[in-house]
């Protein structure tokens, strides 16, 4: 008589790690997202940066729930500096992360740990996401990102979106940090490509989340950070070891995010206050690119602005 042995493997864990700041206005759907997925084996890890509104209150409607661990900010942080306090806490073998103005469609975590499962090569895995607002929406790619072209090419373009992704906590255990708390508007880049610089990343052509554009997001509010955290990111990685290959590729997206930065900058002066800026080499600098530049970019900030707003809001 032959005994048939039966391996019981266990479901991978998935951590969805969701900070959260006064969202009381879209909290609860991203909460129902969460609880609405198909596959079961989850933990949310709540992070509270010290709320003032009312989404404590809208926390604790889904409580008791031995899945949600809630934990409250000893102090209050950005958005990098608190998804990086909540690192040490997560304890899945994959990683989402939704913010509270966010959400997940129903087969996203499924999807995405079967697929990581069967590719232990890659280390982040993204989908097709929805950009929605109250008055349009539409998918994030129109065609397929060019993941093939590696490394390079996601520092040149970043073409993700953060609530599409799932990490492999495998690949990301390998780093010296995990979210660093340096970055505020560039904490998702900053992870992804150092993930991806250990890892390979993969695409699933299909929509499985949402990503929800409004006025109050600090991704228009603050839209001039991100160049300014982007040069000091490049200032820092780029004679690290690992990314030796990728050395222009570091250049050229820092003289880009430094060229939009001087720009921004230029913009907000008259022609007789570049000339009074400290550096008589800066200011040769800023005044010839104000006169050759400034008209135009002003005239295409607005255009673009004003087109943004009218598709959006």
């Amino acid at each position: 008589m032959t005994t048939m042995i039966v391996e019981d493997k266990r479901e991978p864990l998935v951590s969805v790690l969701m900070n959260c700041y006064n969202g009381e206005k879209y909290l609860r759907e991203a909460l129902d997202s969460v609880l609405a997925q198909t596959y079961q084996n989850w933990e949310l890890i709540f992070w509270d940066n010290q709320s003032t509104d009312n989404s404590r209150a809208i926390l604790e409607e889904y409580l008791p729930n031995e899945r949600i661990r809630y934990f409250y900010a000893p102090i209050h942080t950005n958005l990098g500096g608190g998804r990086a306090a909540a690192w040490e806490y997560i304890r899945g073998d994959y990683l989402c992360v939704l913010d509270v103005d966010d959400y997940m469609l129903p087969n996203k975590v499924a999807l995405q740990v079967q697929h990581l499962e069967e590719n232990e090569d890659v280390g982040v895995s993204i989908s097709n996401t929805l950009f929605f607002s109250d008055r349009f929406e539409e998918k994030l790619y129109s065609v397929p990102p060019r993941i093939d072209l590696g490394l390079q090419y996601l520092i040149r373009k970043y073409y993700v979106s953060l609530e599409s992704t799932m990490i492999s906590m495998k690949h990301a255990r390998k780093l010296q940090e995990g979210f660093s708390s340096e970055y505020s508007h560039i904490a998702d880049f900053d992870l992804i490509v150092r993930v991806c610089s250990i890892s390979k990343i993969s695409y699933l052509d299909a929509v499985l989340s949402g990503w929800r554009v409004h006025k109050n997001s600090g991704t228009w509010l603050e839209s001039h950070r991100f160049n300014i955290e982007i040069i000091k990111w490049c200032d820092s990685r780029i004679e690290l070891p690992e990314f030796k290959e990728v050395y222009d590729d570091i250049s050229f997206r820092r003289k880009r995010a430094y060229f939009e930065n001087l720009m921004f900058d230029a913009s907000k002066l008259s022609f007789r206050e570049l000339f009074k800026l400290n550096s008589a080499s800066t200011s040769k600098l800023y005044l010839a690119l104000g006169l050759m530049f400034l008209p135009f970019y002003n005239a295409l900030s607005k255009y673009r602005t004003l087109r943004f707003q009218k598709k959006w809001w």
